[in-house]
């Protein structure tokens, strides 16, 4: 016979398996935010080989690319500081929930929804200002 569990470890548990699922979701943002990073850095790599390939190409097209390749390595370290992030707030609500004394993180949820955001815009411009005009 299993044996029974009283409410308040019941709740704590949930609390703990909550707080995982959480921290799992923070580290899935940070490998998107790495996969991001990485196409973007790779994009401007590629960019800076077909510049020069191109026969009789100008002087100003070296740093072709270099906008993908910089914000690529900035994303790239925004997914690493995050997942160090998420690693201490996961371990401070574990302790949190411990000592029942838990509160939410609102600045650490705006916090990521402005890098999200901001980067998106980024990407937007850069994408934009990189496409050919037709006319």
């Amino acid at each position: 016979m299993k044996p029974k569990m009283r409410p308040m470890q019941q709740d704590r548990t949930r609390d703990h398996l909550a707080n995982e699922r959480t921290f799992l979701a923070w580290i899935r943002t940070t490998l998107g935010l790495l996969g991001l990073g990485f196409v973007l850095a790779r994009m401007g790599i590629f960019l800076r080989q077909i510049a020069a390939d191109i026969p009789g190409a100008q002087p100003q097209h070296a740093n072709t690319g270099h906008e993908f390749l910089v914000s690529g390595v900035v994303f790239l370290a925004i997914g690493t500081g995050l997942a160090g992030a998420a690693a201490w707030i996961h371990d401070r609500n574990r302790r949190a929930i411990d000592s029942a004394s838990y509160k939410p993180a609102h600045y650490a949820i705006y916090g990521l929804a402005a890098i999200v955001v901001a980067g998106g815009l980024i990407i937007i411009a850069l994408v934009i200002w990189r496409t050919p005009s037709t006319v």
